[in-house]
């Protein structure tokens, strides 16, 4: 079912909405004794979803069986009261009431370096290797306020000084990586906005073929995020058999420490 209603002026409004969305949901971990029939199996089960439940939830923000999203928080457009600029932004942003774009869900990449393993290889490790949960979200939020960034909006630059505007449709709400809640949990959302200055890729390739797909006038457009020290890894057909070579070694690599870690 549609949520016609879900808006950032909502959540805004309604701010339990956002507490919600960083609502850890538990899960059962111990069986009913008269459902044990095999202790030692009960215990390596229990032990085994623990540590699944904690990597979801504290590291990759996504459920290794499944592949469902887990990653903690809301996203939504905030009014600074002020209006875009009238002579750099774009037409249809001119005198328009300018939005900053509040990223609250990690994106899985590592400041300051915009590292992840996606983002070296084009691909990732289901519930191993997205980097958005809590732990990376902290690192992200961290670096969201550091001197450089603060520095930069007080001189009147950037996603959060800046007065040059431009429109971008960007996912709000929670649960942004799960296609099935769209327009249940969030939805697109179209606003005059600075946050086109510096942008993020996420560790979600449908996520981010869809932000590019949803603001064409903008190059190569992603969630708007701090000052980064690089660029993200970007494929190219020109070094194709490199570039695939090390996705092969990087992946090995990978998959051998995995195996080695469950004997």
């Amino acid at each position: 079912m549609s949520n016609n209603n879900l808006s950032s002026d909502t959540l805004l409004l309604h701010p339990k909405n956002v507490r919600n969305s960083y609502d850890v949901k538990p899960t059962q971990l111990i069986q009913y004794p008269e459902n044990v029939k095999k202790p030692s199996k009960e215990i390596r089960n229990n032990i085994y979803d623990g540590i699944e439940y904690s990597l979801g939830y504290m590291g990759s923000g996504v459920e290794m069986k499944n592949g469902k999203d887990r990653s903690l928080g809301a996203n939504y457009f905030i009014n600074t009261n002020k209006k875009c600029d009238s002579e750099s932004s774009s037409a249809i942003c001119k005198d328009k009431d300018r939005y900053v774009y509040v990223r609250n869900i990690p994106t899985g990449t590592i400041p300051p370096l915009n590292l992840s393993f996606y983002g070296a290889t084009g691909c990732n490790l289901t519930g191993l290797t997205e980097g958005r949960g809590l732990v990376p979200g902290l690192v992200e939020d961290i670096y969201d306020f550091n001197p450089i960034e603060l520095a930069i909006a007080a001189s009147g630059n950037g996603n959060l000084g800046s007065d040059s505007c431009k429109e971008m449709t960007l996912p709000i709400g929670s649960q942004i990586y799960n296609t099935d809640k769209e327009n249940q949990t969030w939805k697109w959302e179209s606003k005059c906005t600075s946050g086109f200055h510096t942008m993020t890729e996420t560790t979600n390739d449908e996520l981010n073929r869809k932000v590019r797909n949803y603001n064409p006038n903008i190059k190569r457009a992603r969630l708007p995020g701090p000052l980064q020290l690089r660029e993200n890894f970007k494929s190219s057909t020109t070094d194709a058999p490199s570039v695939a070579f090390a996705r092969i070694i990087i992946i090995s690599a990978a998959i051998l420490a995995l195996l080695r870690s469950l004997k």
